[in-house]
């Protein structure tokens, strides 16, 4: 991967953001490992991010699918344009 992707993480009320390092990966895994089996994690990427991005974030978070986490993946939305005056 040339790029390490910035993401928005929700595991129940806790939130985490930064690039996807592999210290913010082992945070994750860990708050998944505390709230137990089950759950959701919502992630938030860039608008920028790419096909690579989605599937660099799915790869280093398949691990979370054994405890049955159900993991949701997409690309923010861009803000509108402002208006012209």
């Amino acid at each position: 991967m040339s790029r390490t992707p910035l993401i928005h993480v929700r595991v129940g009320r806790l939130y985490r953001s930064g690039a996807l390092t592999p210290y913010l990966t082992e945070l994750i895994v860990d708050d998944v490992r505390r709230r137990g089996a089950g759950g959701r994690i919502e992630i938030r990427l860039a608008p920028s991010a790419d096909q690579a991005d989605l599937e660099a974030v799915d790869a280093r978070l398949a691990p979370l699918r054994q405890y049955g986490v159900h993991i949701v993946c997409r690309r923010a939305r861009r803000s509108p344009a402002p208006a012209a005056a």
